[in-house]
């Protein structure tokens, strides 16, 4: 167990600098919402920034549900139902409350136009307000600790009722599993969005996406028990490298084939048509290949305690996933008028967006009480 959560810990950093990097994309041109925009009619650097998104979203929060679930187990075996909600509660809650009441106000100067200086937005909307992040309940990127939250409950919940009954066998990681698995999330996807295309809200979470991170979190549970990770093979994960590098290729084929070109990529979110189908079938299949694939590399490569050490950005990445909003945005916001192309700008950002929320983060756990939270 130590050794496998050496590398579960390196392959969260390796998540949270995407995650990053993902919404620093968003900024420059890639699809999906964010706090402030510099989108230019450059139809290859909006291309080339959405496939990243695009690719990004399959996988990296599919996977740190999969990794959540995964020490879940344990967790609740060692704590106690009452104790182990508890502890999350206070570990996701605090962190939540600071967003909402801090991080959140702050981000709405630039997401709501940035009329006039700062010091008078927060005198004028900030101050009066004190409370309107909570009462709008604007968690932003921390939605996924509202969602581990709700599942955490859920899972507490089961082992209440299933508590005394004698405990199945563990599921074994198979192929007829593996494939079970796509098949169901795939419908699901497109079932789920008619109702909820992707981009829909709902308490800020997008529906269009939890099959995936359900299927995951229930997967991570099912890996903790029958030992999964050991079963990855290298040799599978060679081909499911395959199948990833002929998805990305097709995956930009078929958005064009679909209208994408053109700029509408509605279809593609939900609906009745083959553009809705294409994506919430190619959506998981890349996701869990690249998912596979990484699982496998960094239990090969980033398992020994020799392999050069990564426990201050292990420790600093949940502190810097809920903080790095405010350094995406303002970094990007600092130098809108700088008349750069928009990849240099979303390397510069994205590489000051890392540095910055580390060192912040880093300052932040060493105030008094912080690391018990964070």
């Amino acid at each position: 167990m130590e050794k496998r959560l050496i590398y579960l810990d390196r392959l969260k950093v390796f998540l949270t600098v995407l995650v990053v990097l993902h919404h620093t994309a968003i900024t420059y041109g890639g699809s999906g919402g964010w706090f402030y925009y510099e989108h230019q009619d450059n139809v290859v650097v909006n291309t080339l920034l959405t496939i990243f998104t695009a690719v990004n979203q399959s996988f990296f929060m599919g996977l740190f549900f999969f990794i959540s679930g995964f020490v879940t187990p344990a967790s609740y075996d060692r704590q106690g139902g009452g104790r182990f909600l508890k502890a999350r509660l206070f570990r996701f809650g605090i962190p939540l409350l600071f967003y909402m009441l801090v991080i959140a106000p702050l981000l709405g100067y630039v997401a709501n136009g940035h009329k006039g200086s700062l010091g008078i937005y927060m005198k004028e909307e900030i101050i009066p307000h004190p409370l309107r992040g909570l009462i709008e309940f604007e968690v932003g990127p921390l939605w996924y600790l509202v969602a581990l939250l709700l599942f955490f409950v859920i899972y507490s919940g089961f082992r209440k009722i299933t508590a005394g009954k004698p405990l199945r066998k563990p599921l074994k990681l198979t192929p007829r599993l593996i494939a079970g698995y796509l098949v169901i999330v795939m419908a699901v996807n497109f079932i789920v969005r008619l109702a909820y295309p992707v981009g829909t809200e709902v308490m800020h979470l997008q529906l269009a996406y939890f099959p995936a991170y359900i299927g995951l979190f229930m997967a991570g549970i099912a890996a903790s028990r029958g030992n999964w990770l050991q079963q990855l093979t290298e040799n599978a994960a060679r081909k499911w490298r395959g199948i990833v590098i002929l998805l990305i290729v097709l995956f930009p084929a078929g958005m064009a084939f679909g209208g994408a070109l053109e700029g509408d990529i509605s279809q593609f979110m939900g609906g009745m048509s083959w553009q809705a189908a294409f994506y919430a079938i190619i959506d998981p299949l890349l996701g869990l290949g690249i998912s596979y694939v990484l699982l496998v590399w960094f239990r090969k490569r980033w398992n020994s305690a020799a392999a050069m050490s990564t426990g201050w950005l292990s420790s600093n990445a949940f502190l810097v996933y809920i903080i790095h909003a405010l350094f995406v945005t303002y970094v990007s916001f600092a130098i809108r008028s700088l008349d750069w192309h928009p990849i240099v700008k979303f390397v510069l950002v994205g590489c000051a967006a890392v540095v910055l929320s580390y060192t912040a983060a880093s300052l932040i756990r060493r105030i008094p009480g912080i690391k018990r939270v964070v």
